[in-house]
């Protein structure tokens, strides 16, 4: 009714006016963390927000968030309250505990990087259901020179970037091309079982985006080897989203293949120049954005409660992985 209706207006004023509104620490020079789109509260979303915003004022180790953060978690959680707080918990917990892999954001380092070892190359289209593909692949083939701990660090900054660039999305795909990956690359990689712990829990319970997909394209031999390696890590739910493609072909049941980069036979630009396009992106627009966002992370001396996830060093935790 509309007494209803004024009594809810009535009350959702004194619940604004009477809780503080979460701002970004004044510390700060770039908008977090959407830096280059306004994101609107969805309308019938307002109490949801709110809802989080009462809950933030009585955790005292988070940091101040604004309502565009708590959006972002409210969508990628499906505006479930209680997934919202524990996402919100664990993704500032887990950053704070890994600096490893969350801090060290310096652009020349990325740069260098992006430009000789890893390809990350957002594609220009959606798929039908609004969802955005990542392609990821090496740049080089050389297992000498990988550096598992730097590729992390460049894979997060680089979803940070896409998640400001997206801004509330309906989902992503993730494409990993396994051309140029080695039995040298596993063997590397399996000598940082602590790093691939840290990399599982923060990809399923902190990171803050609808996953509908995990598509490794171009399967190596190798690669039951390398599911024997992250599987101990791997949620039921994680499970069921990857697919492995020896080939193109399998991949059209998921979306348009024309979606894809011509030198994978669609019709978007070449690899890398995307790739290219991004680096030139965070050059012009992120540099300073990915050095703020290492300052927003728990307080961990200020935690009432245990956090649920743990990031702790695995010393002898782990067989070592034999590889034929």
């Amino acid at each position: 009714s509309r007494t209803s209706c004024s009594l809810g207006l009535v009350q959702l004023s004194v619940c604004l006016s009477v809780v503080p509104r979460n701002i970004q620490p004044t510390n700060m020079k770039t908008r977090h963390p959407f830096l280059r789109n306004k994101v609107e509260i969805p309308k019938g979303k307002e109490m949801d927000v709110q809802n989080i915003r009462n809950w933030l004022v009585h955790q005292p180790h988070l940091p101040k968030l604004t309502d565009e953060h708590i959006l972002m978690f409210l969508h990628s959680c499906y505006y479930s309250g209680e997934r919202t707080k524990e996402t919100i918990d664990n993704y500032y917990t887990v950053r704070a505990q890994c600096m490893d892999l969350f801090g060290g954001r310096d652009w020349s380092k990325l740069k260098e990087l992006w430009k000789t070892m890893y390809v990350m190359a957002p594609l220009p289209k959606s798929t039908p259901e609004g969802y955005r593909i990542l392609l990821y692949r090496l740049a080089d083939s050389d297992p000498g020179k990988l550096n598992f701990q730097d590729c992390l660090v460049n894979f997060f900054a680089y979803n940070d970037v896409r998640i400001s660039e997206d801004g509330l999305t309906e989902g992503y795909i993730v494409l990993f091309d396994m051309k140029g990956c080695s039995l040298g690359h596993l063997a590397r990689v399996s000598t940082c079982m602590n790093l691939v712990r840290k990399f599982m829990i923060y990809i399923q319970d902190c990171h803050p985006v609808r996953l509908k997909g995990v598509h490794v394209i171009n399967t190596a031999s190798f690669i039951d080897s390398c599911l024997a390696l992250v599987k101990p890590f791997m949620q039921s739910g994680l499970i069921q989203l990857v697919h492995l493609h020896s080939d193109l072909s399998t991949l059209e049941k998921f979306f348009p293949l024309e979606l894809m980069p011509t030198d994978y036979g669609g019709m978007a630009p070449d690899t890398l120049s995307l790739h290219e396009d991004h680096i030139q992106l965070v050059s012009k627009h992120y540099k300073d954005w990915l050095k703020d966002s290492e300052k927003i992370t728990a307080d961990l001396k200020k935690r009432v409660t245990k956090p649920k996830n743990q990031i702790i060093e695995l010393e002898g935790s782990f067989k070592t992985l034999e590889i034929d």
